[in-house]
């Protein structure tokens, strides 16, 4: 019963702690790009041309050839390569400037990221279904490249 007693005891002072360095702290008021004296308020405050021209300069300083920047209205898409052997290889940037109450939403991810919330399948690159192969085709082309498994 002692053991119970002390529990209680000290989750109510944890708490009434909390409590007292929450009503002691200070308020600070943001908006939606936080405050003005902010060390990243600059950002915030850029328009989708200027941060174009932001990200292709960071990634051109990363060493990365920059292929193609699009501005449209808020949003910027940027197509880099990045020329580094094994690891490098083409990347998508996709900026947002002033996103509502600064938070990027989910139709925002899909896009970036080339999703649909529904719908049929994306198309084939070669512009029809994908190709399959029935499995004679495939035991032909075992036995064409000797492969193992074929019949």
């Amino acid at each position: 019963m002692g053991i119970l007693i002390i529990a209680v005891g000290g989750l109510a002072l944890g708490f009434g702690l909390i409590l007292l360095l929450s009503a002691s702290a200070p308020k600070v008021e943001e908006g939606p790009h936080g405050t003005e004296d902010s060390p990243h308020a600059w950002l915030a405050r850029l328009d989708a041309p200027d941060m174009g021209k932001l990200l292709g300069q960071l990634f051109a300083e990363l060493k990365f050839e920059v292929e193609d920047a699009r501005v449209t209205g808020s949003v910027v898409d940027l197509f880099a390569t990045n020329p580094t052997p094994i690891t490098g290889g083409r990347v998508y940037i996709r900026g947002v400037c002033h996103p509502p109450l600064g938070v990027v939403g989910e139709d925002e991810v899909r896009v970036a990221m080339g999703e649909r919330k529904s719908g049929p399948p994306a198309p084939h690159p070669g512009g029809g279904p994908a190709p399959s192969a029935s499995s004679s085709q495939i035991s032909f082309r075992r036995r064409n490249h000797g492969l193992k498994g074929g019949s």
